[in-house]
């Protein structure tokens, strides 16, 4: 009976019994933690994705304010609206990456058993769990991005195959339709196969389907908001997002933004003054949010109308950042660009059933924190390396194009927006670990017990 469904070709690949092995700890791993937490995390964005899948359940999006896009919320659709089951499924989804981890480190040449050893260390990490719990895109955009690194380890670039090209259109477009930042990354990928044994007709090759397909999702969906709201948008938050990075020069803008810029500076002063009167560095006012404690009273010069309100918002952005280009870029550099590699742990301390377990898992994780960063410091130095070869061999390596992605996402991402909340890498974290564990493989000379171990 066990044989005949193993040999299903749905479920051959359970076949490998590193992967029945990494199925089991790994949902092992959540039980255990869930019979200790029993609580699934609401966060301040979770109350807006629970807006939109109303909308969903009612079928209907008639006046919807567009405030996020619907990927994440199909995904609690399909739970039928419970968040109990929609952690369930996330569970399941952190299970399937960890599976597609192992495949990918296979791959890129690591043993059977380091790379189980691997994916096991990467899902190990107390925060991959607790992101699980709460109502979050986080583990949705994991999962997608994984079978995009996955695919791509499995010369998705020479592959001809439109099945594989279809499945990347899909995978992308999802992501997208999650997060519609992500739209970029197909751009990348497309890049990535045009410059690898560079030929002119490969511009117009098939796989520009990754592009179009999302490019369609991204546009399709603003389109929809354009309907709702009068703002061609993939989501209203994009401008008020954008005006965060302005924080520290508000005041300096046009005169056509001042009665936005001096609001701004009245907020940020404010909490500037209320913060030199806290003591607890836990406890002082995110300086990063002050645009949405100015909101209050922004928006009643707007209607009462957000959307009109982010428009008016991401337009003083840009008009603001025009004036301050220099500050904008420290504030992209020195802020924004450091705050993305810090590790974050999205939890509810207080929610555990049994006394002190909060205080043991936080003290493993302050641990696994340290180690995480370790890491992280270490990729960020890899960077220039991996390009360095890439300009003198001219080859497009997984490496090359992992540091690439990861690099990209930083950089891209902190332009867009600034918040110290660091949720924004952690669907990359996994890339990190890989490459750095690829590159002391192949190139960092070890004791030959520890090479012997990572061959």
């Amino acid at each position: 009976m066990w044989q005949k469904i193993i040999n299903h070709k749905i479920l051959s690949f359970i076949k490998d019994k590193n992967i029945r092995l990494l199925i089991v700890v790994g949902l092992a791993f959540r039980l255990v933690l869930s019979l200790l937490y029993l609580h699934v995390s609401r966060f301040p964005d979770s109350g807006t994705f629970l807006e939109l899948l109303d909308r969903l359940l009612a079928f209907n999006l008639k006046d919807y304010s567009g405030l996020r896009s619907p990927g994440y919320p199909l995904l609690m659709f399909f739970a039928f609206g419970s968040t109990i089951l929609t952690a369930i499924y996330q569970f399941f989804l952190g299970v399937a990456s960890s599976v597609l981890w192992y495949k990918t480190l296979i791959n890129i040449k690591f043993t059977s058993k380091n790379a189980l050893f691997m994916a096991l260390f990467l899902e190990s990490f107390l925060h991959v769990y607790f992101y699980e719990t709460a109502i979050l895109i986080e583990t949705l955009a994991l999962f997608l991005i994984s079978i995009m690194v996955y695919e791509l380890s499995n010369g998705y670039l020479e592959n001809n195959s439109f099945k594989k090209d279809a499945l990347m259109a899909f995978v992308l477009s999802f992501l997208t339709l999650t997060k519609p930042f992500f739209a970029y990354l197909p751009f990348l990928i497309f890049g990535f196969y045009v410059i690898k044994d560079f030929r002119f007709k490969k511009l117009f090759s098939k796989k520009i389907i990754i592009v179009v397909a999302t490019l369609f999702t991204y546009f399709g969906w603003s389109y929809i908001n354009k309907i709702n709201t009068g703002y061609f948008v993939s989501t209203t938050f994009f401008g008020l997002n954008l005006s965060q990075n302005c924080v520290y020069f508000a005041e300096n803008t046009s005169d056509e933004y001042k009665w936005i810029g001096n609001t701004y500076a009245r907020y940020r002063d404010k909490l500037l003054a209320e913060n030199d009167t806290i003591t607890d560095e836990n406890k002082k006012n995110d300086l990063a949010m002050t645009v949405w404690h100015a909101h209050n009273e922004l928006i009643l010069k707007t209607d009462n109308n957000f959307p009109k309100l982010s428009s008016e918002l991401g337009k003083y952005a840009v008009a603001t950042i025009k004036k301050n280009p220099k500050e904008y870029a420290k504030q992209v550099v020195y802020r924004s660009w450091l705050d993305f590699w810090y590790p974050f742990l999205a939890w509810n301390k207080e929610e555990f059933v049994v006394p002190y377990v909060n205080d043991v898992l936080f003290f493993i994780w302050r641990i696994q924190h340290k180690v995480l960063y370790l890491i992280k410091l270490s990729f960020v130095l890899l960077i220039p390396f991996y390009i360095y070869l890439f300009l003198k061999n001219r080859k497009v390596t997984f490496p090359f194009m992992m540091i690439i992605i990861v690099f990209t996402t930083s950089i891209l991402h902190r332009m867009v927006t600034y918040g110290t909340n660091a949720i924004y890498s952690f669907p990359f974290e996994f890339i990190m670990v890989i490459v750095v564990l690829q590159f002391i493989k192949k190139y960092v000379p070890l004791p030959y017990f520890a090479k012997k171990y990572l061959e």
